[in-house]
């Protein structure tokens, strides 16, 4: 506990301290794999109380975190003895309305609450895909969401950004020529939360979902299918044009019982009769039969969509059950329909079971294992592990889809447990707003995250046993794919990728993995020029020249 930092804090800067009854709620944060012990929790709720805490630390050689949701996969927003300076209390929107066109919005604020009350205007940002993130590490990463397509990376939509910088000064860093830190502007979209400064607050220009915006979700079983439709998905998206940049869409292969079913949704920016036909131009005969009342959600809720019933869907191409359900498909509000998407994005409920068929199954010894997986992986702490890469130019798509398929079809999966790997759509936007951020692999088609949720919510402590076994089924995993893939996404950030990172050498070659080389050499010259002394330093953080 630091004394001084307590007594001599501004009065309204909420702390918890080790001992606290607060405590042990105040610690935890997404991950529940690091139980770390900091010292003190300072509930930041403006500029002034983060400039506090900096200045303290800086002036008494005190490490510290910075924390907005505590979504960081790795734990490195958390760690034993230091002071978290958390901005999960900056988060509260400005007075706008319908005709607002760009807004600040604080680093605090929940991802979910930003499509909330966004929404209600007919607004929205191109955020994420889990709505208990906070914005602010999210922007820093670059932020990946089912509207990158039409909009990019959400880091691309930040127009001004309000930081305070290790000497405690506050500043406002943006892209115009006069600006003295139009660098650092660059660097904070994409380089990754907590390298330079703590930004506060991002001005973001503001994405309109009116007339209308329509969600799908649809789900494969058979072998071939599931195979046939992720194959397709990725070849459409590594040809130029392939898929109309209005449709943002991820698949899923993800093991039910002793199969590997595929899942597909997203987002598309207009109504779901010319979604529809969009979808049989590019899947075919893999979507017709697919097609549920639940297959589409428009919004916001109340448009009114008497001008799209003139529209005539192809009776040809659909059967006429499909035709009756389809006719059928429900408004909901903009976050509403978000969080049904996200769900279906990110598996969740008891959609796995035991499988003790296998010899490797059978000499596992995980102890007594709850009764399903996690609930949710978006809106509590579990532990897990994720990672992610991206394809190498010019590789076989078919044989990548086969090898990720032929590794999930040969693990063992326990009832505890959400094991998958999910395929996120990249190019139009992103790629034009290739150099405009600090995102090193905007050329690339689209991106693999391999993710393992275990554990519910209901368990007080994590098991080792199953961390190990959980932990190394990520690890080889990937290494089963190295051939056909490349790179990583810091949002989705694996520190294991290189041994012994506490060397800077070793570091250096994890970070190149993360940002590229030719970034990476423009980061560490950024960092120099604002951090040379690196008072904001973690496990990954950015190394000075």
């Amino acid at each position: 506990m630091n004394s001084s930092f307590i007594n001599n804090a501004p009065n309204d800067l909420k702390i918890v301290s080790f001992g606290d009854p607060l405590y042990h709620y105040a610690r935890v944060i997404s991950n529940t794999r690091f139980g770390h012990m900091p010292a003190n929790i300072a509930y930041c709720a403006s500029v002034d109380h983060v400039s506090y805490c900096i200045k303290y630390c800086n002036e008494n050689t005190v490490p510290f975190r910075v924390r907005a949701g505590g979504h960081q996969h790795e734990g490195m927003c958390s760690a034993n003895n230091v002071i978290i300076i958390d901005v999960s209390e900056m988060n509260k929107l400005p007075k706008f309305d319908a005709h607002t066109e760009t807004l600040w919005i604080p680093a605090g604020k929940q991802l979910g609450q930003v499509y909330d009350e966004l929404g209600e205007k007919g607004k929205t940002i191109p955020g994420g895909g889990c709505q208990s993130v906070n914005v602010g590490g999210l922007t820093q990463g670059g932020g990946w969401g089912v509207s990158v397509r039409k909009y990019g990376l959400t880091c691309d939509s930040v127009t001004d950004i309000e930081i305070v910088l290790a000497s405690g000064d506050v500043v406002i860093a943006n892209a115009h020529p006069d600006n003295e830190y139009s660098d650092l502007f660059w660097a904070l979209k994409g380089g990754g939360g907590g390298n330079f400064g703590v930004v506060t607050r991002f001005k973001f220009n503001l994405v309109s979902i009116l007339p209308v915006t329509t969600n799908f979700r649809l789900r494969w079983e058979e072998p071939e299918e599931v195979k046939a439709v992720v194959t397709k998905w990725a070849e459409l998206h590594a040809e130029i044009g392939g898929i109309d940049e209005r449709l943002s869409a991820t698949c899923t292969m993800i093991i039910v019982k002793s199969e590997v079913h595929g899942r597909m949704g997203g987002k598309f920016y207009g109504d779901k009769v010319e979604l529809l036909n969009l979808l049989i131009e590019y899947f075919g005969v893999l979507v017709v039969n697919k097609v549920v009342p639940e297959t589409f959600t428009e919004t916001p809720k109340g448009y009114s969509d008497s001008q799209k019933q003139e529209k005539m869907l192809s009776k040809s191409m659909l059967s006429a059950a499909t035709a009756t359900t389809f006719e059928a498909a429900a408004f909901k509000s903009y976050a509403t329909s978000q969080r049904e998407l996200i769900d279906f994005i990110n598996p969740t409920g008891s959609v796995q079971y035991v499988d003790n068929e296998g010899e490797k199954c059978k000499k596992l010894d995980l102890t007594v294992l709850p009764d399903s997986p996690p609930g949710s992986t978006c809106d509590r702490p579990h532990p897990h592990k994720v990672s992610s890469s991206f394809p190498k130019d010019k590789i076989n798509h078919e044989e990548l889809v086969k090898a990720i398929y032929d590794y999930l079809k040969q693990s063992c999966y326990y009832a505890d447990v959400n094991m998958y790997m999910s395929f996120h759509c990249m190019g139009g936007a992103v790629t034009r707003n290739a150099g405009n951020n600090a995102f090193g692999y905007a050329h690339k088609p689209y991106m693999l995250q391999i993710q393992a949720w275990w554990d519910d919510v209901t368990n007080a402590f994590t098991n080792e046993g199953r961390n190990t076994v959980y932990v190394k089924w990520v690890k080889d995993f990937r290494e089963s794919i190295a051939e056909y893939t490349e790179g990583s996404f810091i949002n989705f950030v694996d520190k294991t990728l290189v041994s012994d990172i506490k060397n800077d050498e070793n570091r250096l070659k994890l970070l190149g993995i993360y940002y590229t080389e030719k970034n990476l050499n423009k980061l560490r010259k950024i960092k120099t020029k604002y951090d040379a002394d690196q008072l904001f330093n973690f496990e990954m953080s950015i190394l000075p020249e």
